[in-house]
C-alpha cells in the first residue's frame, strides 16, 4: 500500500553506500521516518528531494514495520539558507523543534510556518534573530500554549512596559506587577516559581503581531534594536519553558551569533 505526502526533510542519516534515512515533517502525519534506497547515487531521481531542508512530494510504501520512499519529487530546496552560518544554524534549530512535535492536528500550520521561516532565511531579507523569535512564539502558540500578551492580565492596560510571566503565559503592567510583588513577599510560597521577562511596549506589540498575523506576513513588522532584544529573549524563554526541553542546535546558533 502506498501513500502520497508533502513534507519538509528535517533530518537525514546516510546508510551503507547509497541509501539515506530521511525524517520528513508532513502535513498529514507530522514527523515520519522512511528509508530512501539508492537516494545518494548521483543518478537517483530521489537525490534532490531527500536532502535536509528540502520540501517535496513523496510516495511512500510500508513493508513490515518500516516505511520506504518509492518516489520523491523536489518542490523547493531552500538552497540559499546555506549562504550564512547563522542562517544554516537557525534552520537546524527549526528542524530540531519540529522533530519533537507530538501534538496532533497542528502539523499543517506548523509546516507552513516552518516553510515561511526557511524561505525568509534563504532570501536574506530579514534579520535571523527576528525570524527566530517570530518562529518561536508562533510555533508554541500553534502547539496549544498561546500566551495572552495583548493587555495586562489584571487591569487590562495596553500601553507602557510589562512583565511577561513565562510560566503563566500572561503579562502584567508595571503598576499591577509591583502590587503583586509586594503581596508575594508577604505570602511567599516556597513551591511557587516565576520566570519573568521585561517587555517594552514595542516588544509586547511584536509578540502579539507574530501570534495573530497571517502566516504569509509574519515577518513584516518593524522593531527597534532595544525592543528586538526584549522580544527575542521573551520568545526564546517562552518556548523553552512551555515545551520543557532544551535544543543543542539552539546552543550552536547562539555560539555563532556571539
Amino acid at each position: 500500500m502506498t501513500s502520497e505526502v508533502r513534507g519538509l526533510v528535517i533530518r537525514t542519516v546516510d546508510i551503507k553506500e547509497t541509501d539515506r534515512l530521511v525524517t520528513i515533517f508532513t502535513e498529514e502525519y507530522g514527523a515520519i521516518t522512511a528509508l530512501a534506497r539508492g537516494a545518494r547515487s548521483l543518478k537517483s531521481r530521489k537525490l534532490a528531494a531527500t536532502m535536509q531542508f528540502c520540501y517535496g512530494k513523496y510516495i511512500l510504501y510500508k513493508q513490515g514495520d518500516k516505511l520506504w520512499v518509492k518516489e520523491a519529487e523536489l518542490i523547493e530546496s531552500f538552497f540559499d539558507i546555506r549562504a550564512t552560518i547563522e542562517g544554516l544554524a537557525l534552520a537546524n534549530y527549526i528542524a530540531e523543534v519540529l522533530s519533537f512535535v507530538t501534538v496532533e492536528e497542528s502539523e499543517k500550520d506548523l509546516l507552513r510556518l516552518s516553510l515561511n521561516s526557511l524561505y525568509a532565511i534563504s532570501t536574506g531579507k530579514y534579520d535571523v534573530d527576528k525570524i527566530k523569535a517570530a518562529f518561536e512564539i508562533r510555533a508554541v502558540s500553534i502547539l496549544g500554549f498561546m500566551p495572552n500578551v495583548l493587555s495586562c492580565n489584571i487591569c487590562d492596560e495596553k500601553s507602557g512596559d510589562f512583565f511577561f510571566d513565562i510560566m503563566g503565559g500572561i503579562i502584567e503592567c508595571r503598576a499591577c506587577h509591583d502590587k503583586r510583588a509586594k503581596a508575594r513577599i508577604e505570602h511567599a510560597d516556597p513551591h511557587e516559581s516565576h520566570i519573568l521577562c521585561i517587555l517594552s511596549e514595542g516588544a509586547k506589540i511584536a509578540l502579539g503581531y507574530c501570534i495573530y498575523s497571517p502566516l504569509e506576513r509574519i515577518f513584516s513588522f518593524n522593531i527597534s534594536g532595544d525592543d528586538m532584544r526584549l522580544f527575542s529573549k521573551a520568545a526564546e524563554e517562552y518556548i523553552l519553558n512551555q515545551l520543557g526541553r532544551s535544543y543543542k542546535s539552539l546552543e550552536f546558533y547562539k555560539s555563532v551569533k556571539r
